[in-house]
């Protein structure tokens, strides 16, 4: 009988205090820092992080909008390198966000021109060069789009197809407009499609 009794000894306190400390390690260590966000927790991960970020001598939001609490198989490694290569998604943006404009059909004419109509004439003098004849009205306000956000949605939040979200918009006294046209990528930042949101 005694002999059972020793199998059904709990762990000595000691042993408890080492067991607590080395679960404390191994979840420290399964920290990772990514540019802009610091070091997070990719065992216990938050629901939505958000940074303010330079860029282009202004600054843009990015956040990171997560479903599960874990991320796994390399997917945060994937988020460092989209994270670190921002400038060249945004630089082919603008390409497709000029070939949709071209397009005539596309959402970006129909945004770039809801400012025409919407604004009024000193309101569009202060965005752009309204006594230059060289070049339409709607192709300078094209030019004056600048990135405002990034959102990265990397396991699927949402119920989104896409991987991430770049939102645009124009300076209106000084501010972003609340209307976005926006870029969704996959997760290599080619082109899924482009939307205006409000």
């Amino acid at each position: 009988m005694r002999l059972f009794n020793i199998f059904k000894k709990k762990p000595t306190e000691e042993k408890k205090i080492i067991a607590e400390k080395i679960e404390e390690k191994e979840i420290e260590e399964k920290n990772y820092d990514l540019p802009y966000f610091g070091k997070i927790n990719i065992n216990n991960l938050e629901e939505y992080y958000n940074v303010n970020i330079d860029f282009n001598k202004s600054s843009i939001n990015t956040d990171l909008n997560f479903k599960n609490k874990v991320i796994e198989g390399g997917g945060i490694e994937h988020i460092e390198t989209f994270l670190k290569n921002i400038e060249n998604f945004d630089k082919s943006n603008k390409v497709h966000i000029e070939k949709d404009f071209n397009k005539q059909n596309g959402q970006t004419l129909d945004y770039i021109n809801f400012y025409l109509d919407e604004l009024s004439e000193n309101e569009i003098a202060g965005i752009i060069d309204v006594e230059n004849q060289d070049i339409p009205k709607n192709v300078l306000l094209l030019k004056k789009l600048r990135l405002i956000r990034v959102g990265l949605y990397p396991d699927g939040k949402y119920g989104a197809n896409y991987y991430a979200t770049f939102d645009y918009s124009v300076d209106v006294d000084g501010e972003p407009c609340n209307q976005l046209l926006v870029v969704n990528t996959d997760g290599n930042g080619d082109l899924d499609h482009i939307t205006w949101e409000s």
